[in-house]
């Protein structure tokens, strides 16, 4: 199986004789090389989408990947902006494509709000996702803090995790996050400001987890 970093949260896996991208949006402050990326992404298999911010679901992103055979799958928030073109999948619930396992899990603040009582992200409104291809597992987490539901959720191979701390989660929430999945491995996304470096300086209280960060646009084959 392939993965690569596109940018924020944006991710492309091949595997199990499927394209698939999950939150496929272009962002401007990851800088021009994003940009060459998107325009040379081939169409889509299967597209997720975690929730409706406009950073993890755009339309206008989403056309080009298209095709009419293309499955879509998202949360219900998702249907305002795409209508019927989304598979709905909430938390709990699972699909596949042919042998390609897909299962939203939760994914949502307890303590970042934009307002008191209004979190940046609620509970039921986005998803993470777990993924099965090619005997691995992938643990997509959406945009989220440290929560409840992800006790029983591994092992997972790899688990592509937020690191903001403003959104989502600090480095050192990411990395606790990493060992109650049980990762072998971490991709960190979603950074905005925060430093590569706190990220990894996070990781060395969990010396049983490696970090693959990737630049934009590079493939990690893993074999």
């Amino acid at each position: 199986m392939e993965i690569t970093w596109l940018g924020h949260a944006a991710f492309r896996l091949k595997g199990g004789g499927k394209t698939l991208y999950i939150d496929p949006v272009e962002m401007a402050y990851c800088g021009v090389r994003t940009k060459h990326v998107f325009e040379g992404l081939e169409p889509a298999d299967i597209i997720l989408l975690t929730h409706d911010h406009t950073d993890h679901c755009n339309p206008g992103s989403l056309q080009p990947l298209r095709t009419p055979s293309t499955i879509t799958v998202g949360p219900e928030s998702c249907r305002e902006k795409l209508g019927t073109l989304v598979h709905v999948l909430n938390p709990g619930d699972s699909t596949s494509v042919g042998t390609v396992a897909i299962r939203a899990v939760y994914a949502y603040n307890i303590k970042r709000e934009r307002a008191p009582g209004s979190p940046f992200h609620p509970r039921g409104s986005g998803v993470g996702y777990l993924l099965t291809i090619d005997g691995r597992t992938v643990y997509h987490a959406g945009d989220t803090e440290p929560v409840p539901e992800m006790d029983g959720l591994g092992p997972v191979d790899v688990a592509l995790l937020p690191v903001d701390g403003h959104y989502t989660m600090s480095p050192e929430e990411a990395m606790q996050c990493a060992a109650t999945v049980k990762a072998t491995t971490v991709v960190p996304m979603h950074f905005f400001e925060t430093p590569l470096e706190r990220v990894l300086a996070a990781a060395t209280a969990y010396p049983g987890i490696n970090v693959q960060a990737l630049d934009i646009g590079e493939i990690w084959d893993m074999q």
